[in-house]
């Protein structure tokens, strides 16, 4: 979905098509974020009044730990995977990857842990370093 070298108008309509797509489970849209390289920080996960929106982080493939869950959140939001609301964002550092950003909890599970899969929080907690966590609303993810 999104490359190295990609022009900001492609990422935009790589995410566009990803968003019109027909999906018949979670699984299956994890599947397309598993693909994406997750790059070196971009976006300051201790502060999220100055996070960008998930527009401005696709058109400026700000694709951290952090960039890549804002995105997840807001495509599983789009596809009638999770409904509009509140959710618990943990910053934690992935033991297994190495990654340092922040990932979902939906109910007992954590997205963005690995980007293929989602894992309990138990396995979360054994396996990573938790500095804090964000509550964010949906309605946030587009709008500054």
């Amino acid at each position: 979905m999104f490359y190295k070298g990609q022009s900001e108008s492609d990422r935009l309509s790589a995410w566009r098509k990803l968003r019109q797509q027909e999906f018949n489970s979670i699984e299956e849209l994890l599947h397309e974020f598993s693909e994406i390289k997750i790059l070196d920080r971009y976006i300051d996960y201790y502060t999220p009044k100055s996070w960008p929106n998930v527009f401005e982080i696709v058109n400026d493939g700000y694709f951290c730990q952090t960039g890549l869950t804002l995105v997840l959140f807001a495509t599983m939001i789009n596809k009638g995977f999770i409904s509009e609301g509140e959710y618990s964002m943990p910053v934690i550092s992935n033991n297994n990857t190495g990654t340092v950003g922040a990932v979902l909890k939906v109910d007992n599970l954590i997205y963005n842990f690995y980007t293929d899969r989602a894992v309990d929080v138990e396995y979360v907690k054994e396996n990573s370093v938790h500095f804090q966590t964000h509550i964010i609303h949906s309605k946030s993810l587009t709008s500054n």
